[in-house]
């Protein structure tokens, strides 16, 4: 997924605001496994918004998502919220963090490399 943070751009800011604050989240899989979370209003911080990378219940989403110009009733992608910007900015730090993780491998022990783990035992 690709998504650009600007500067510039007060929603950006605050998408970066709300993804600081990510351990105050709550994060559950939607039916069909989607990621989902409860991400608190900037506003009031007792009200949660239900946020995944495509979706926010948001008021700005929300009117985003219904405003409708007579040319093209309705938006392709509706734009994101600050709500979504930070979800998917959280999810791509999260895989980052995932992909420079070093991999452990565990091995099983092995007498061949130890030789005094042979047993000797006399033929019979």
């Amino acid at each position: 997924m690709s998504f650009t943070i600007s500067a510039d751009d007060p929603r950006s800011i605050r998408a970066l605001e709300i993804a600081a604050e990510a351990d105050h989240w709550l994060q559950w899989r939607t039916a069909d496994e989607q990621s989902a979370f409860g991400v608190p209003s900037q506003s009031d911080p007792n009200h949660y918004y239900v946020v995944t990378a495509a979706s926010c219940d948001c008021p700005d989403f929300r009117r985003n998502a219904l405003e409708a110009s007579p040319a093209q009733p309705r938006a392709a992608e509706p734009r994101a919220c600050k709500h979504m910007l930070a979800v998917r900015l959280y999810c791509e730090l999260v895989r980052a963090e995932r992909m420079m993780r070093p991999r452990s491998i565990t091995r099983p022990p092995s007498t061949a490399s130890d030789p005094s783990a042979i047993s000797h035992r006399p033929l019979s």
